[in-house]
């Protein structure tokens, strides 16, 4: 949340990825907003013009320059927002519903606001949208990115439309578990049609429960949903490691923070990753949520998923591969400047070198 009021990314952002790149490594970036109605905090970066294009050019440079490999997160908050981040205009969701209480709105001021009633899409609504992440992803790849990963994930707007305790349309978008899954799989359709399936990725997180996505059934709905994405030969699909966002005591989500039944009960063993590592058979799986160098060692080794996401540890050790493989101390990142404007928490950092 460096970014400019217009979205453009900040030019130091070129240091802060380049610090964090090792050969031949996978870095995704922090979320890019598709469209102004999209964004859901201040100072987030977009590319949805020529100027945020240019902007990030510099930056994906750098990465390439160390030899890394770059995806943007292409991000539309659909009903986390509030009309002071969209224009005046009310939230984008599947439902008139809004989230319960006040919005996190993070920046310089750390202030709130309530959530206020969504606009429940119309099917020109939901066509405008597939435009407006298919033209971000052309421009991630002009930008010098190589490939994106749609965020579908947390509640944001392709995931309102997957659960069935907040979809309540009666639509061809709505009700059946094929119609809940259409407007996600017409996004990524359209991103595999603009820039090429090897490009396109997508993160869903089966087992979140904040942003209150629960569903009836969340391991049918998932494992659908993987048969789809699997058939579509995707770079690969991100997942979340279940129960992570309950554990935590830092994310930035709205709902209960208690500990909600998943349903493990008719899960068995295979309430976890496992369940959709099946299924995707010829589609990476990259897997995160709170893991250390131990645990993800082992998630790979036994072939639970091929690649295993790093985020807050990367923020405050910017050699955190050598950190995991040595089994060297990790530095403790700075909560408190996650989300801010400044430098602080962003740059700086030693290495374990101690340069």
């Amino acid at each position: 949340m460096r970014a400019s009021d217009t979205g453009i990314v900040h030019p130091r952002a070129a240091e802060y990825y380049s610090e964090r790149t090792t050969p031949n490594s996978l870095l995704i970036s922090e979320g890019v907003v598709i469209h102004p109605r999209g964004r859901g905090f201040p100072n987030t970066p977009g590319l949805y013009n020529n100027e945020q294009v240019q902007a990030w050019k510099p930056i994906t440079q750098a990465v390439k320059e160390k030899g890394g490999v770059f995806f943007a997160q292409l991000w539309h908050v659909g009903r986390v927002t509030v009309p002071s981040q969209t224009g005046g205009l009310p939230p984008l969701s599947s439902t008139k519903t809004a989230l319960p209480d006040n919005h996190q709105l993070f920046g310089e001021k750390n202030g709130k606001e309530p959530y206020v009633e969504s606009q429940a899409m119309s099917e020109a609504d939901i066509r405008e949208v597939v435009l407006q992440f298919a033209s971000a992803a052309k421009n991630a790849i002009e930008a010098g990115f190589d490939g994106v990963e749609i965020h579908g994930a947390n509640g944001y707007l392709l995931d309102t439309f997957v659960h069935d305790n907040i979809n309540d349309r009666t639509d061809t978008y709505g009700g059946s578990l094929e119609n809940r899954l259409r407007f996600p799989l017409e996004v990524v359709d359209a991103v595999v049609a603009q820039i090429g399936r090897e490009r396109t990725a997508i993160r869903v997180a089966p087992f979140h429960v904040l942003q209150q996505t629960m569903d009836s059934d969340r391991i049918a709905t998932f494992k659908r949903y993987s048969e789809e994405l699997e058939k579509r030969g995707l770079a690969y699909v991100h997942m979340v490691e279940p129960r992570y966002d309950q554990f935590s005591t830092e994310g930035a989500f709205s709902g209960h923070r208690g500990v909600v039944d998943l349903g493990e009960g008719t899960g068995g063993d295979d309430f976890s990753l496992w369940t959709f590592r099946k299924i995707l058979n010829s589609t990476p799986l990259v897997g995160a949520g709170g893991c250390d160098a131990v645990s993800a060692r082992d998630a790979i080794t036994e072939g639970k998923v091929d690649l295993v996401a790093f985020g807050r540890h990367f923020t405050s050790n910017p050699d955190l591969p050598k950190r995991l493989f040595e089994g060297l101390p990790l530095t403790k990142y700075q909560r408190n400047t996650f989300y801010t404007p400044g430098m602080k928490g962003y740059l700086g950092w030693s290495r374990a070198d101690g340069f």
